[in-house]
């Protein structure tokens, strides 16, 4: 896995136009543009409406319920999904794309500066199986079809951003960053349904990261809840992201799953500038972050996994969304992260 930089972009954004966000965009992320939800733009952009649109059979009620009710021209809709699956070509992913505030600009940005890389965010499987509501409102995760229209509504809009980029840039890298908050719930989803398992839902991961792989693309999950991190680690993803200003010791209790995920060349993301409000961004400077990044990079060290793998392997990023903050602030973060990606010693 190769990135050109070591700040993953991530977080919606309290931008009010698409020319100022682009002017900050072109300045911190020429190396790995990304689109950011923009909800005072446009309103309707999500994560969730990226993955789902365009997808037959998925519905987002009024009361922003997502369903899952198949009719008949559903049906006919959904061969083409599977053609684009199985058959991933331009023609048969652009019927399934997604529309978003920032996207043209977005793939301007990576023609103008010919980006190495390139980073896009959809909602992963398991939460939106776990959001995906069938007949009388119920998951239905131990019905295969139901599985396969998850998977395949994931892997296509993946497989579909990847070959747009692709027209743009032949050359860019693209991540996808599979977002999956519901894996912090994976515990009690389990104990609520036992068809729910460890190798079920690895599986359905695996499954999507196999399809973006064979399409060319790398594979990362985040997560900002305390969660199982060996599901991801196991179904082959190249990067994991989490919490790290909250949760900094949720890699310690794995030391072998991470130190055999970095030999084959994974990547941690510690999204560890905090976003929680107003105040502790005020606070903040770049020389306490390296501090608390460091500390937090040695407890894993101390928990077996060797230095050199930990820091040399390690990205950093914001904690989260970034909306709710004033935008001074929220610059100041995405400013403070890119700083503290250029301080992360390389260890021999």
């Amino acid at each position: 896995m190769k990135l050109s930089t070591r700040c993953i972009p991530n977080g919606a954004l309290p931008y009010e136009n698409i020319s100022t966000i682009t002017r900050m965009a072109a300045k911190l992320f020429e190396k790995i543009p990304y689109i950011p939800v923009l909800p005072k733009i446009g309103g309707k952009d999500s994560i969730l409406r990226r993955t789902v649109s365009n997808i037959p059979g998925i519905k987002i009620t009024e009361s922003d319920k997502v369903v899952f009710r198949v009719s008949e021209k559903d049906e006919e809709e959904m061969k083409l999904l599977d053609k684009a699956f199985i058959s991933p070509k331009k023609e048969s992913l652009e019927h399934f794309g997604f529309e978003a505030e920032f996207l043209e600009k977005f793939l301007q940005m990576i023609k103008k500066f010919k980006s190495p890389n390139a980073c896009v965010n959809i909602l992963g499987p398991f939460t939106l199986s776990q959001l995906l509501l069938g007949n009388a409102d119920i998951q239905m995760m131990a019905d295969k079809n139901y599985r396969k229209i998850v998977i395949q509504a994931v892997a296509v809009k993946a497989m579909w951003i990847i070959d747009k980029i692709k027209e743009y840039c032949p050359q860019t890298e693209v991540l996808i960053m599979l977002d999956e908050p519901m894996l912090g719930k994976f515990g009690d989803v389990q104990r609520q349904s036992d068809s729910v398992t460890f190798e079920l839902v690895t599986t359905m991961l695996a499954r999507v990261v196999e399809k973006i792989k064979a399409q060319g693309g790398m594979v990362g999950v985040q997560c900002m809840e305390k969660c199982n991190w060996q599901i991801p680690i196991k179904a082959g993803v190249d990067l994991i992201s989490f919490d790290a200003y909250n949760n900094p010791n949720n890699l310690c209790i794995i030391p072998e799953t991470i130190i055999d995920f970095i030999s084959r060349g994974g990547k941690i993301c510690w999204c560890i500038v905090p976003v929680m409000n107003e105040s502790i961004v005020k606070s903040l400077n770049v020389e306490y972050l390296k501090k608390r990044l460091l500390s937090t990079f040695d407890g894993l060290a101390l928990a077996g996994v060797p230095a050199n793998f930990v820091y040399n392997s390690s990205f950093v990023s914001v904690q989260g969304n970034l909306d709710h903050l004033p935008l001074i602030f929220a610059e100041k973060a995405l400013i403070l992260a890119t700083q503290l990606s250029s301080k992360i010693p390389v260890l021999s």
